[in-house]
């Protein structure tokens, strides 16, 4: 039996300039999901997620919040969250702690309730140490966490996440995914737009693909990287561990029954299989490319 949280019928966006952002858009989203959204630079991504948040107005087409529709953008921001790409455009408060303060602070709540909700949130993004600091002294990876933390503080059951690697190294974009994951099993529906294929396959229940603002395609992560029109139209990159895994199976390594989503997994399956690989050299940097100095034997 499925739990639908969040409902997008014909949603469609102009801007003043009569530019289309998005054409009849329609898709479901379930509580607990983590739904990846895909697609070039212009694709309607942002926009997209403004519209579900609030931060646009709706013209054409409804948002459905647990069945119900929600026509104002007032409520929409109360119940979806959103972490902008760049965290200097959400930080206003003087230190951490107030940051992450801000929104239960405007919902009214009592000063022990907004207490205990900002060190759970501080405690989930590992910056207790950072409560006293002024953000707009942290790294990009700590500020990232802060705006992370600041909607955690609001308990709002759908957090929208755009493009939440960018400029995360390889350690921070590891920490982020163990963050992700344990708000879906607390139940929170995440929506993340992103433009890196690995993470997707890591990390995504499902994948909608958007292409000049329409909805080009939505599926499992292994299903949309293994159609090749998809990949083209939409410029998507197919992951570099799908790659590597097709030509061990090209190459008869291994069966092709199971797709490893990390390096960690691969090497694991390689394990299994009793084949000698030189997987801990293997190097996954912020372009997605793998370096190693030896070959597969």
């Amino acid at each position: 039996m499925t739990n639908i949280i969040l409902q997008i019928e014909n949603l469609s966006f102009t801007y003043p300039n009569h530019h289309q952002a998005l054409a009849d858009v329609n898709f479901q989203i379930e509580k607990g999901e983590k739904v990846f959204f895909h697609g070039s630079n212009g694709a309607g991504k942002t926009t997209l997620f403004q519209c579900i948040n609030g931060l646009l107005k709706i013209k054409q087409g409804l948002v459905r919040f647990n069945g119900r529709v929600v026509k104002s953008e007032m409520e929409r921001m109360k119940l979806i969250s959103i972490v902008f790409q760049n965290a200097e455009d959400q930080i206003i408060a003087g230190s951490v702690f107030d940051e992450v303060a801000f929104g239960p602070i405007n919902r009214g709540l009592p000063k022990k309730d907004v207490i205990k909700k900002v060190e759970q949130a501080l405690q989930i993004m590992n910056i207790e140490h950072l409560r006293n600091k002024p953000p707009h002294f942290l790294s990009y990876g700590e500020k990232k966490r802060v705006t992370i933390a600041s909607i955690l503080s609001m308990e709002q059951e759908i957090i929208i996440l755009d493009e939440p690697t960018a400029g995360l190294d390889g350690q921070q974009k590891e920490e982020l995914v163990e963050i992700l994951n344990s708000l879906a099993n607390e139940g929170r529906t995440l929506l993340i737009s992103t433009h890196e294929s690995d993470f997707s396959l890591r990390c995504a229940d499902r994948i909608i693909v958007l292409d000049q603002g329409k909805l080009l395609a939505e599926g499992k992560a292994e299903e949309i990287f293994s159609r090749y029109e998809i990949l083209k139209k939409a410029s998507l990159v197919k992951p570099i561990i799908m790659e590597v895994y097709e030509k061990l199976c090209e190459y008869s390594y291994i069966e092709s029954n199971y797709l490893p989503k990390d390096i960690k997994e691969l090497s694991t399956l390689l394990n299994q299989k009793n084949i000698q690989h030189p997987l801990e050299n293997i190097v996954l940097n912020n372009e997605t490319a793998i370096e190693t100095n030896s070959e597969i034997t």
